[in-house]
């Protein structure tokens, strides 16, 4: 579902090339210029950049439900968690455990 007549497959060469640029241009150099005198610069896998990124994308997600929740005062652990849309699948089950919720439902239609 990826190209202008959404008939091309994920790019994994390209995405992982991306991921690379971004961890020799900026990541790493940043845990260079930043580490304790005498202390190795942290590195980090093209893997563990990609996991930051869903844990961003997901806790993104949970800040408005659990602000919502609580605001009203609301246990978000006593509710199921609606998922829908075209990552949802994608990141439902991780937002649920943030969340406290041990039940999930994923409508019909989400893809």
């Amino acid at each position: 579902i990826f190209g202008p007549d959404e008939a091309q497959p994920l790019d994994v060469e390209g995405t992982r090339a991306a991921f690379e640029a971004m961890l020799s241009g900026e990541v790493h150099p940043f845990y260079e210029a930043t580490s304790p005198a005498g202390a190795p610069p942290r590195r980090m896998s093209v893997e563990q950049l990609a996991h930051g990124f869903l844990e961003v994308a997901n806790e993104a997600m949970c800040r408005p439900i659990r602000e919502m929740t609580q605001m009203r005062g609301h246990d978000a652990a006593a509710h199921v968690l609606a998922s829908f849309g075209g990552a949802g699948g994608q990141h439902a089950c991780a937002v649920a455990r943030s969340l406290g919720m041990t039940r999930v439902y994923v409508h019909r239609h989400a893809s």
